[in-house]
């Protein structure tokens, strides 16, 4: 876990899901592979042509300095806009296929809910993420799900951090982002006046609690 930013008051936590709330490479992989080879479906290609095809896309954007860009984004330059990005998605995803309860992860979360207010930002639509908050037994411990069809944007877009911050009816800069990609889940919320912490997974989200217990002691 690595602090890189926190604000004078924290009133609300932002948590991304994928790789953050949980630790299953394999599953984070099945969420790309699977919408890349319904593109490629679609396009009539095979699904290597297809994957390839979004590697150089991506090496193509990064060497233009556009930084990270979201599968949903590159979809865009393949004709698939982003109503079509979520019903695949809604189609294709199933948490509960992947994760399961996760009693350690929802006892954090319960003393992180009692100083402050969660809320939830992915770029899967949002019945996605609360599938998958309930599959991992933690639904009631968020208060704001923003998914990628609330705002028809995906990180590292600001539009779903400005949203959530909305939702939760706390200013940016009493938010703290949180999640385990630096481009995609921290520096737009820095840009918001955001607090910002990367994790490498779900045991350091597990370890939130005694952190904010040293650190707003100071």
């Amino acid at each position: 876990m690595r602090v890189l930013s926190l604000p004078a008051r924290v009133r609300a936590l932002v948590l991304d899901f994928d790789s953050t709330l949980y630790t299953n490479p394999a599953y984070a992989s099945f969420q790309n592979d699977v919408l890349i080879e319904r593109l490629a479906r679609e396009r009539g290609e095979s699904f290597e042509a297809m994957k390839a095809k979004i590697g150089r896309l991506r090496e193509k954007r990064a060497a233009a300095g556009e930084g990270a860009t979201s599968l949903g984004n590159l979809f865009r330059d393949f004709g698939i806009d982003i109503p079509t990005s979520v019903r695949w998605r809604e189609e294709l995803i199933d948490p509960g296929c992947w994760l399961s309860k996760d009693p350690s992860l929802d006892e954090a979360l319960a003393l992180l809910s009692r100083r402050f207010v969660l809320g939830l930002v992915t770029n899967n639509p949002a019945s996605v993420g609360r599938k998958g908050l309930a599959a991992l037994g933690i639904e009631d411990r968020i208060a704001c799900v923003v998914g990628l069809d609330d705002t028809g944007q995906s990180k590292p877009d600001p539009a779903p951090f400005s949203l959530v911050s909305e939702r939760l009816g706390v200013p940016p800069e009493e938010c703290v982002s949180i999640g385990d990609r630096y481009d995609v889940d921290l520096a737009p919320a820095l840009a918001l006046g955001m607090g910002a912490i990367l994790v490498d997974g779900v045991e350091d989200v597990r370890a939130l609690p005694a952190y904010f217990e040293t650190a707003l002691a100071r």
